[in-house]
């Protein structure tokens, strides 16, 4: 499942990717986080997700996009359990727990360290959310939905501090 994002020139515009899986009950809340972003018109063109991506894809979309990115995903941080938190990319080895287990394979820090290497230059930012229950099941937990208006203003506002989604409205 994805929703392709608006045309527009290779590097110029940031793309805000949702990352997860349904079948992981609050691993899907990147997906749900940047599904329920589209659907706000000032956003739609920027939204993108990529559901079941394991490491590999997560890279070659970002070389094959060359645009900066921000990515959203559940994300074992040693936060509260619905908490979140807005970082950049030469953070995620040191704020993800990389002893945590990945329905990616890989983990994000090792996706990104790969397109970095393979010479994506772009900017990253990640939007983690920190979840309650990641075991198999379909739908968020009780909790991630009742926290989810919060984690979605919070998204809003992490994103329009690196896009003016207004100023690009037609």
């Amino acid at each position: 499942m994805s929703i392709k994002p608006s045309e527009s020139a290779a590097g110029s515009e940031w793309r805000i990717t949702g990352l997860g899986t349904c079948l992981g009950r609050d691993d899907a809340i990147g997906l749900a986080l940047v599904q329920a972003l589209s659907e706000d018109a000032a956003w739609a063109g920027y939204c993108v997700l990529l559901e079941n991506a394991d490491a590999a894809t997560v890279a070659a979309s970002l070389l094959d996009w060359r645009q900066p990115v921000i990515l959203v995903d559940a994300a074992d941080m040693n936060l509260l359990p619905g908490e979140c938190r807005f970082f950049a990319d030469k953070d995620a080895a040191m704020i993800l727990k990389t002893s945590s287990v990945s329905t990616h394979g890989l983990g994000l820090a090792e996706g990104l360290e790969l397109a970095r290497t393979l010479g994506f230059d772009c900017a990253v930012s990640i939007f983690g959310v920190q979840p309650f229950d990641l075991s198999p099941g379909q739908g968020l937990t009780p909790e991630m939905t009742e926290r989810f208006p919060s984690l979605l203003s919070s998204l809003k506002a992490a994103c329009s501090n690196r896009i003016h989604p207004a100023a690009n409205a037609q």
